[in-house]
Order: structure tokens, then sequence, then C-alpha cells
């Protein structure tokens, strides 16, 4: 497992010790993830990245997070470890379903035609 986070590192309810904590998974490539510290995202409030579904009333929350991804220096990195890791919430501009239908598509078109 990769380092834990804070969430909430100067959240004024919680008492110091008590953040909640994101717990990142490896890189499984076995490269760094410090290319996460330059995130557009890195200091944003983590709930915008992590909606409660991705569809109705969801749906502005997910436009906004992905505005930001858009103009992200490491989205393509992002993307990566998200196509690879499949963590919820929005990573390198997509959702999870985004990127389930993504590995679909790599697989049927790597598959042999019969």
């Amino acid at each position: 497992m990769a380092p834990i986070f804070p969430l909430w590192p100067d959240d004024r309810d919680e008492p110091p010790g008590a953040q909640k904590r994101l717990t990142l998974q490896a890189d499984p490539r076995g490269g760094s993830t410090s290319w996460m510290a330059s995130g557009a995202c890195h200091g944003i409030d983590p709930e915008l990245f992590f909606p409660i579904s991705v569809t109705g009333r969801a749906r502005p929350q997910i436009n906004s997070a992905k505005a930001i991804c858009g103009g992200c220096a490491v989205s393509r990195d992002c993307l990566s470890y998200a196509l690879l890791t499949m963590p919820d919430g929005i990573w390198g501009g997509t959702t999870r379903e985004e990127r389930i239908a993504m590995r679909l598509r790599l697989v049927r078109s790597r598959a042999p035609a019969e």
C-alpha cells in the first residue's frame, strides 16, 4: 500500500489524529506516485472527486471535477494509474464506469477475430 494521506488535514471538526484517511494503492507497475502532488486536484476538497452516483444530480459535481482534470498537467499519469488500479471516483478526467468501458474496449480490440 502507498502512503496514507489525511483527507482533511486541517478539519476543525476532527481532533488531531482523527482525520479520515484515504488509502491509495501502490502503482502496480512499481512506479512512483509522486506525480499526485502535482495534480490540479491537489488541495481541493476530495469530496468533489467522489460523487455519490454518476447520474442525476451528481452530474454537475462530476462535470466540475472533470473540468479540474481537464487543465491538469498530470492527467495522463492519473488516468494510467486509474486504469490499472480501478479506484472509485474521478481520476484522469474519467469516472470508474468510463474506465471500465475503456478497459472493455481495449480487451475487445485485442481479442482475435472469429
